[in-house]
């Protein structure tokens, strides 16, 4: 049975954000006490020179508190709630921007920054949170659609009226999966499209919602053929639906979908797929491992501006609703710095303990056996999947579809043909700044005879193949996950974002399109956002975040040369 939506595409991301935002609260606060709004109680009593008055507000002014503590910390506990607020300070950039080593600001986004790397070489990094940062989350295999199948064309919930009596799609007229049921708000599935009992030549396209891209997903030259390629497609909206797919084809064909990924902001997103068991609640989770009470240190009260060694320092809070905490504010640059030490290592940090390295921030996670402690995943360490707009990059077989080519454009033939043993070049303008990698599709037409070709980012030629054919006149596809490297052309002009694509044994016509990016941050993701909302909204410390990021994921070591 299938259901009619909605008549209207719904496109509300901020929608989608939020209830994002919403799962992961959820999914972290359940059966936890739900704190209040407080202001800081009090007025300005303790200046420069004065001891810190507790449970008021105390201004230093631009003096710099430091407690030299060694190995021991500064520990906060309240038992109703937070221990510790970070204030977001007005004017986070640039000051924070050229902070010491060890520096934990929150910027005016609401983001947390860390100031990362080795004294004198430093690196600007932000924390990864649920908020825009993506996690590909596996599940069972799943069949979504199998259009030979009444019962797996329930998923149907638009277009279900075009299928031809068997069940086939038809020419022209798009379908409308609905994966509601397995996945709240999801940012795109990762899995399999198969193509079986075709008519004649064509091809398939899957997205998720919206008019249809110009980029294929699947190939198929001939009628009787069976052929599979990896998905990678971003979910759309339709109407009171969430997270769709929509799949479209130019020639008459059953069409059959399995699901064994998911990209989402949040783990809690997705619903327990094929009979396994949901994940754990943090209501049902074990309680964290509280450490032993620790004595306010003897000696002299902390004095503000000035450099303080109590040893261990323990501010205790019972206040209702964890209303009372200890608030770090400094409104011209970093709240907190965390002081990074050569001598510092993993093993030092106690449960609770948060610590500064040359990878960015640990957390103590109190195991007493191997590594006690876990680096948080950072702008400055890791890199995420963001799925994009399909977008074709490349189709040697216009003038068009060759603009991104810095190499090898000298190397096609009258009929869009790229000869053998060529090595193209493809710049991603436009579509990412200093990105890692990306993930899409690569097909070759009107292939001369048997070969191969390979696809990469960085480095030497591989020993190894991205799509083989066997025989001439073929039109084949296949997903490919690769790195993004640099190149630099003979007259010293410097590319980065680019992929290379090697052709071997046989001439062919080469087609690539991306569907994701792997990057630092989405901000890099560019053709997410118009180049008008880059350059004139916004904040200009939004604009600088972004600079930092992609600055810092700028790598020397990334050429891809011609002579590769």
């Amino acid at each position: 049975m299938t259901h009619e939506p909605q008549p209207d595409h719904d496109h509300v991301p901020e929608r989608r954000r939020l209830l994002r935002r919403a799962a992961a609260v959820a999914a972290t606060t359940a059966g936890a006490g739900v704190a209040a709004t407080v202001g800081l109680p009090g007025t300005a009593r303790a200046a420069p020179g004065d001891h810190l008055t507790m449970g008021t507000t105390n201004d230093a002014g631009p003096a710099t508190t430091t407690l030299s503590l060694g190995y021991a910390g500064l520990t906060l506990r309240n038992t109703a709630g937070a221990p510790l607020r970070l204030v977001p300070g007005e004017q986070v950039y640039p000051q924070v921007l050229d902070s010491p080593t060890g520096t934990v600001a929150v910027d005016p986004l609401g983001d947390v920054f860390v100031q990362a790397g080795r004294p004198g070489d430093e690196v600007n990094s932000w924390l990864w949170t649920s908020e825009w940062a993506t996690t590909s989350v596996p599940v069972r295999p799943t069949r979504v659609l199998d259009s030979r199948d009444p019962d797996l064309r329930r998923t149907i919930v638009a277009g279900a009226s075009t299928l031809d009596p068997t069940g086939r799609l038809t020419p022209g007229n798009p379908i409308v999966l609905s994966l509601d049921h397995l996945v709240r708000d999801g940012y795109a599935l990762k899995g399999n499209v198969t193509v079986v009992g075709m008519t004649g030549p064509g091809f398939l396209t899957a997205w998720g919602s919206g008019t249809r891209p110009t980029v294929s997903t699947v190939n198929w030259s001939a009628a009787g053929q069976i052929l599979s390629n990896f998905l990678f497609a971003e979910l759309g909206t339709l109407g009171g639906y969430r997270s769709v797919l929509t799949v479209q084809v130019s020639a008459p064909t059953h069409v059959i979908v399995d699901l064994t990924s998911l990209l989402v902001g949040h783990p809690s997103q997705v619903v327990a797929v094929g009979g396994g068991a949901a994940p754990a609640s943090a209501a049902e989770a074990a309680p964290p491992v509280e450490p032993a009470p620790a004595a306010a240190a003897p000696g002299e009260p902390v004095v503000l501006g000035q450099r303080n060694s109590p040893g261990v320092t323990t501010v205790t809070s019972a206040a209702p609703d964890g209303a009372a905490t200890l608030a770090l504010r400094n409104p011209n640059g970093a709240t907190l710095e965390l002081t990074h030490s050569d001598l510092h290592v993993a093993s030092d940090l106690a449960v609770g303990t948060l610590g500064v390295g040359v990878y960015g921030l640990e957390v103590g996670n109190g195991t007493s056996v191997g590594r006690i402690s876990d680096a948080a995943f950072s702008t400055s360490n890791a890199t995420m999947l963001v799925s994009v707009p399909p977008t074709r990059l490349l189709d040697t077989r216009s003038a068009a579809g060759r603009a991104r080519l810095l190499e090898g454009v000298g190397r096609i033939d009258g009929r869009g043909r790229v000869l053998a043993e060529t090595l193209l070049i493809v710049h991603l303008r436009d579509i990412v700044e200093y990105g890692d990698g990306m993930l899409g599709n690569i097909t070759v037409a009107d292939t001369t005879q048997g070969g191969f070709a390979t696809v990469w980012g960085t480095g030497s030629l591989p020993t190894a193949s991205t799509i083989n054919w066997w025989t001439a006149g073929q039109l084949l596809s296949n997903g490919v996950i690769t790195q993004l490297g640099g190149y630099e052309t003979v007259g010293g002009d410097y590319y980065p974002d680019v992929v290379a694509i090697y052709l071997q044994k046989s001439a062919a016509a080469v087609i690539l399109d991306a569907t994701g990016l792997l990057v630092r941050h989405p901000d890099s993701a560019v053709v997410n956002a118009p180049t008008s909302t880059r350059t004139a909204a916004g904040s200009a410390g939004r604009r600088a975040r972004a600079r930092a990021i992609r600055q810092a994921a700028e790598r020397g070591d990334r050429a891809v040369r011609a002579d590769a």
